[in-house]
């Protein structure tokens, strides 16, 4: 499935606001443990191939978490080829050479299994967790799948069906609607502004040709890295993913040995807020507010600027939850959203309210960030946003797959090594960190605001 929907902060997998209770237990019962756990040493090896393995030992359990990630999303993607990485990961699974329809599925469920993939803006994932006795089987067969696919033309025919419907109901969905046309207003030039499905229109006209190019050109080892976590020896983990890709480099045309860089236009400052309102037949109102948000190599602007969006909607005492909604009565729903990418990300407000009251809501908004502008927030207001930052981050990492995830994530965006030092560098953040920041990104003459509803 693709990725939808923004998410919080530097982690990958944040947990909804009705779980701050259990998040603010495991933070303080449980990160330092946890953290410990994701900075457990991490073997490093690049194939002659190119591809590159990581590997963390963990014998806590008779588990390994697999996970292939190929740095292919849309930010790789046109107005044209809007769509194909997530169409690419929808057709891995269905024949290889070896494999055909369904076998894929009957043999990772065979080991107890199942395979899942994912596809976002920069990157497609492709995961799973077995036995440790079945690691080289379960390699062997997603092995096969990254790097063999026949895309048959009745298995594309049949994906694009598929494709078609998820796309009719994103676009049925008003949160789906305010999400892609936030993207749409932010980004005028950058492809951050295309939705990881594409669209009717974009996936309609995609060809088996357009596929194998578009694969060939980036399904290859140097632009490809497997991350194992759990019961496995780093050089029988490195052995036997050299193992399951050894001819993975023999399945790409020389000319795409190495993946070329893809020339990314640049995303120009914004110099007045912007405001979209799309007419829809629906009983509340949608209201986004966002802005554009630091990338990944703005490291230290991350780390404040998770906290800052954990103060203001995550958890029942975040001033969206506690203060518009639960005091003012202005929402019914509310959230924060920032995810850390590549490329400058998007920080997201978000409120779905009675119609009569959206204006207000919107006013209340604003009038928040004018006072995040204009003084630090308190002592007790930046404990509360650590401790809930520090629990996301334990609850992402506490399973192999949750560890193997994350430092997949930062891998595909730069480095795993974010990950390893992420509580570390949360703590280090003052009040007057998030006062600067504030100032500096969430300038309301830079804003962008639209409103999907009746």
């Amino acid at each position: 499935m693709s990725d939808l929907g923004f998410r919080l902060g530097a982690t990958l997998l944040k947990t909804a606001i009705s779980a701050a209770v259990v998040l603010m237990f495991l933070a303080v019962a449980s990160t330092s443990a946890v953290a410990a756990s994701v900075n457990a040493p991490v073997r490093v090896s690049t194939l002659e191939s190119g591809l590159k393995v990581i590997v963390q030992e963990d014998h806590s359990t008779d588990l390994v978490a697999i996970d292939i990630w190929v740095r292919a999303g849309s930010i790789n993607e046109t107005d044209e080829t809007n769509g194909m990485s997530h169409f690419i990961e929808h057709l891995l699974f269905r024949t290889t050479e070896k494999r055909g329809p369904g076998q894929i599925d009957m043999e990772i469920e065979s080991l107890g299994a199942s395979a899942e993939a994912r596809t976002s803006k920069d990157w497609a994932h492709f995961f799973t967790v077995v036995a440790r006795r079945y690691l080289d089987k379960a390699l062997d067969i997603l092995s096969d799948a990254v790097s063999h696919p026949k895309f048959r033309p009745e298995d594309i025919e049949h994906e694009r069906g598929v494709i078609l419907d998820e796309i009719a109901e994103r676009d049925s969905d008003p949160s789906e609607v305010l999400r892609s046309q936030v993207c749409r207003a932010v980004y005028t030039v950058h492809p951050y502004r295309l939705s990881a499905e594409g669209t009717r229109d974009s996936v309609s006209k995609i060809t088996r040709q357009m596929i194998v190019g578009y694969y060939n050109r980036l399904y290859v080892p140097n632009n490809t890295f497997v991350i194992l976590v759990g019961d496995v020896a780093p050089s029988d983990g490195i052995a036997a993913v050299r193992k399951a890709f050894a001819d993975f480099a023999k399945s790409a045309p020389k000319s795409a040995a190495v993946a070329p860089d893809v020339s990314i236009p640049k995303e120009p400052a914004r110099t007045e807020q912007a405001r979209v309102v799309v007419k829809r037949s629906t009983r509340l109102a949608y209201l986004a507010v966002a802005f554009l948000a630091p990338s990944v190599k703005d490291r230290p602007d991350v780390y404040v600027m998770d906290l800052l969006m954990s103060h203001l909607g995550v958890g029942y005492q975040s001033w969206l939850a506690a203060e518009l909604r639960d005091k003012q009565k202005l929402a019914v729903q509310v959230s924060s959203d920032f995810l850390t990418q590549r490329d400058p990300g998007l920080a997201v407000l978000t409120v779905v309210a009675e119609p009569a009251k959206v204006e207000k809501a919107e006013e209340a908004v604003f009038a928040k960030i004018a006072e995040l502008r204009s003084r630090p927030l308190s002592d007790g207001e930046l404990a509360r946003a650590r401790r809930s930052v520090e629990g996301g981050y334990a609850f992402d990492v506490e399973t192999f797959t949750g560890r193997a995830t994350t430092l997949g994530f930062y891998e595909a965006i730069d480095s795993f090594e974010f990950a390893r030092s992420y509580i570390e560098n949360i703590r280090k953040v003052t009040s007057e960190d998030v006062l600067a920041l504030a100032k500096k990104y969430l300038d309301p003459d830079r804003a962008v605001v639209v409103v999907v509803g009746p």
